[in-house]
């Protein structure tokens, strides 16, 4: 069974707005990217590390893209603020791990849950300019941390489109065996 991205199309960043309009734009963009570069695989190859074994998987990144969502904007800007301590700290491949039982529309589902829940969030804010206490660097404004998503999620978009291509391009393991 193949995956369908729930998006019809790759919404268009607007060409002409004020500030935040043009960061929540970008940023739902690129968001879009990422599932879109999920589109019409089946679960073996969204599952698919590549390389084997060490790389991230597209659905890996899915996976670390709603924790990155989660954490900065849902619990640190939503909640504002509080002691949250990602698993990246830690471990820094904990965020890509998926099981092989995880299915493409639950995860790609928590992703899209959660950035409308960043997107709810966001909502509340009255200016880029607010902040948000955080343990490390004492404040930081919510520009910064919308910043900070955006590009994460654009350079996880553009390693999706690439782990896309190599998993298109490259046989898997099970595909060589002799017959």
């Amino acid at each position: 069974m193949r995956f369908q991205a729930p998006l019809q199309r790759r919404p268009s960043p607007p060409e002409v707005a004020d500030e935040r309009e043009a960061l929540e734009g970008w940023l739902d963009y690129f968001r879009s990217l990422v599932v879109l570069a999920l589109d019409d695989l089946d679960e073996a190859n969204l599952h698919r590390r590549i390389p084997a074994e060490a790389g991230p998987s597209l659905l890996g990144i899915v996976k670390h893209l709603t924790e990155l969502e989660r954490t900065w904007l849902v619990e640190r800007w939503g909640g504002r603020g509080g002691r949250h301590v990602p698993s990246y700290l830690d471990d820094h491949d904990a965020g890509y791990r998926i099981a092989e039982t995880e299915p493409a529309d639950e995860v790609v589902g928590t992703y899209l849950t959660v950035c409308e829940q960043g997107r709810d969030a966001l909502a509340g804010a009255e200016s880029l300019d607010d902040t948000v206490r955080d343990d490390r660097r004492g404040h930081i404004e919510l520009r910064w941390i919308l910043l900070h998503v955006i590009t994460e999620t654009a350079r996880h978009a553009g390693r999706a489109e690439t782990l896309r291509a190599a998993v298109l391009e490259t046989p898997a393991p099970e595909d060589l065996s002799p017959s």
